[in-house]
């Protein structure tokens, strides 16, 4: 299978590169600066900051802020509370490399890192406020309406489906790991580990908007291309949705929402490359996506 797709992409990717270059560089150039000024100072301090945590186990004492309510609620384990926390306020990919390092490192069980992936690495609200709700559909004001609703059914799906998972704390989360002192070696491996996965991740953004950008070429009307480039890249489809005309604000909201949850396969790509090295898998969270974006789309059209 891997030799089919290297010899149908290899040299289309020639022939495309030959017959249109200014395409490629503007699609290159677009992810790029969507990577720069977008992901990167947003994603990467907390990608240091949460490796740190870990490493140190500071994020011990931290949960004892949060983990009693969060840990009631979904079952699940003190440490497993910390994906909680930080898939839902950093965004993609981070609850997802978050659950990974916490399986990779076992304090928590590859049982409960599962049940955990399918609803705790979202969108970020910072990006839904400002980008989503604020720019694109151009709410005058932050719709709490909206926002209540958007992250209520990732805790909802979280919900319904925690029955059917059994697990119990890994070992080491049985008992609280002592604090490690914290040292340049230390320090050195968090700044690395976060460069590989910004790293990692701008060159899927990169990748997929030149898909994107390829897309645009063909000869279709924008109603038709925005659903190919909200399946592929998040930014690029929620940008393309909401120049669509003709639409009513509320099915420019429902599908703009849809895209947001779904995520995209560029985030999906992203999420898959955290989770090596583990026995979690990709399927889990597309799932969860595919089910909640499913209910976003139905829920904000009949409410919004």
């Amino acid at each position: 299978m891997k030799k089919i797709l290297f010899l149908f992409f290899v040299p289309g990717g020639l022939l495309l590169l030959l017959t249109h270059p200014a395409a490629l560089a503007q699609g290159c150039s677009r992810g790029l600066t969507l990577w720069y000024t977008a992901v990167l100072p947003s994603l990467l301090p907390f990608l240091f900051l949460s490796g740190l945590l870990m490493k140190t186990g500071l994020f011990h004492y931290l949960n004892r802020i949060y983990a009693p309510w969060i840990s009631r609620l979904f079952g699940i384990s003190r440490e497993g509370c910390y994906a909680v926390l930080l898939g839902f306020l950093c965004g993609f990919p981070m609850g997802a490399k978050v659950i990974a390092d916490l399986v990779r490192d076992q304090h928590i069980s590859p049982q409960e890192g599962a049940y955990l992936l399918g609803f705790c690495n979202n969108v970020s609200p910072a990006f839904f406020l400002n980008y989503v709700c604020l720019l694109k559909l151009g709410y005058p004001s932050v719709p709490w309406g909206l926002v209540l609703l958007f992250y209520a059914l990732p805790v909802l799906y979280g919900l319904v489906t925690r029955p059917f998972y059994h697990f119990t704390p890994a070992p080491s989360a049985k008992k609280q790991t002592p604090l490690q002192r914290l040292d340049f070696p230390m320090l050195d491996a968090c700044i690395m580990d976060g460069f590989s996965t910004i790293t990692r991740l701008g060159g899927y953004i990169i990748l997929f908007t030149i898909l994107v950008q390829l897309l645009e070429l063909l000869p279709l009307s924008p109603a038709v291309l925005a659903f190919p480039g909200a399946v592929l890249e998040i930014s690029c489809g929620i940008d393309q949705i909401a120049l669509l005309p003709g639409l009513s604000a509320g099915c420019r909201t429902a599908l703009a929402c849809t895209c947001a949850s779904f995520g995209g396969l560029c985030i999906c790509a992203q999420t898959q490359s955290v989770l090596d090295g583990t026995p979690l898998r990709i399927r889990t969270w597309l799932l969860g996506r595919i089910v909640i974006a499913l209910l976003t789309a139905v829920l904000v059209s009949l409410l919004f």
